[in-house]
């Protein structure tokens, strides 16, 4: 088994699922003129897509226990192809949400199946390393996509942003059917094959109640939703009200990316060294820091581009701590269900996500304050997460 191809899987999975989440973020003023929509409209693209990249898991999971991981790989790859072209020349906006819903079905199967192929090959801390290479492959895609995308919108029509999603998945499709190897081995795919419907969704039912997997789970969703929120949120407190264009917002999006990185490389650096309970409290601390200083400077009446954006990059090197071990962990537990942890853990991340968007609908752009205090209790739910986890499963760094 070639394990370098599995894991540049993950990360083609991680980075083109979430290009599909952030690339017209910063045309989400300009897709509001242009199909007569307010803002809180096409801020519900955000939640479309997610809702179809989270509940598809569900399906792309135990489809990948029967039948493989390539086949139900590539077949994920055609539908998040064929919605991205539609969506390039869909005329109103009623079919453009629907099919933004159809484009994260497809984008689901990718980080489902990728994850799930991953804990075919890998084991324990060596797969959390390796789901922190797929952080990385996030956090490009959390920089370069709103970047991109606002150069797009800058030179041309925000509909070239599906185009280019389109291309991105031929090419991903291209690479998985010559390279990737099938990682389910052919006992394992028996197994799965012998699954009924009732069966599989009581065994979803097992581990949504378990602890081992729960807990960890939700500190992903919880640091994935957080920076969602403020990528919901952002677009229009900094083109709006700060005069930045679409193409000087992607850039700074760019900083976010830094932050992102840089957290996912200490989990590379000390998951071995320090353990991850270690970098739970780590991530945590960090995420209380930056939320702690985003609403200190609101209630001193700051609200500027710093004020919001340098907290926001501490949240997210926390962040970027906290996903790859939050994700790592449920199919560490469950390795016999792999593909049924990993679309469940993707299930509650990205519908989790696509829920806390929606507070960035009706949260007020006239002071920083709403958001930092929303990031903020945010934090402290993910404070209770990670202490009730660590003291239930009484890790130890070993």
């Amino acid at each position: 088994m070639n394990n370098l191809a599995v894991i540049l899987y993950v990360c083609l999975g991680a980075a083109l699922g979430q290009a599909g989440l952030f690339i017209d973020l910063p045309s989400l003023p300009q897709l509001a003129t242009a199909f007569g929509v307010d803002a809180a409209a096409t801020q519900t693209t955000v939640t479309a897509y997610a809702l179809g990249y989270g509940a598809s898991q569900l399906v792309w999971g135990p489809l990948s226990d029967r039948r493989g991981r390539k086949p139900i790989a590539l077949a994920g790859l055609g539908v998040f192809i064929a919605a991205s072209l539609l969506l390039a020349v869909v005329p109103g906006f009623g079919p453009f949400l629907v099919l933004r819903v159809v484009q994260g079905v497809g984008a689901g199967c990718g980080t489902s199946v990728s994850r799930a192929a991953l804990r075919d090959v890998l084991s324990n801390r060596e797969l959390a390393r390796a789901m922190s290479f797929a952080s990385i492959s996030f956090a490009l895609a959390l920089g370069l996509a709103p970047f991109v995308g606002g150069l797009i919108a800058r030179a041309t029509s925000w509909r070239v942003d599906f185009l280019l999603l389109a291309a991105l998945g031929l090419t991903t499709a291209t690479y998985l059917a010559r390279a990737l190897p099938e990682s389910l081995s052919a006992e394992r795919a028996a197994v799965g094959s012998n699954q009924s419907v009732a069966a599989i969704g009581r065994s979803y039912l097992r581990l949504a109640v378990d602890a081992r997997f729960l807990l960890p789970a939700l500190i992903a969703t919880l640091a994935t939703g957080m920076i969602a929120l403020y990528d919901a949120a952002s677009p229009f407190i900094f083109e709006t009200r700060f005069g930045f264009n679409a193409a000087g917002f992607g850039s700074l999006s760019l900083g976010l990316t830094v932050a992102y990185i840089s957290g996912a490389l200490m989990v590379v650096r000390f998951v071995v060294a320090r353990g991850q309970p270690w970098l739970l409290r780590f991530g945590l601390g960090t995420i209380l820091l930056g939320g702690l200083l985003m609403v200190g400077l609101g209630l001193g009446g700051w609200f500027d581009t710093l004020s919001l954006f340098l907290p926001m990059l501490v949240i997210t090197v926390g962040a970027s701590v906290l996903v790859p071990i939050g994700l790592a962990m449920p199919m560490q537990a469950f390795p016999a269900q792999a593909g049924q942890a990993s679309a469940l853990t993707g299930f509650l991340q990205q519908e989790g996500s696509g829920l806390l968007v929606l507070i960035a609908t009706v949260l007020p752009a006239t002071s920083q304050l709403p958001l930092a205090l929303t990031l903020l209790a945010l934090a402290l739910v993910l404070g209770l997460l990670v202490r009730t986890y660590t003291r239930h499963t009484r890790l130890s760094p070993a």
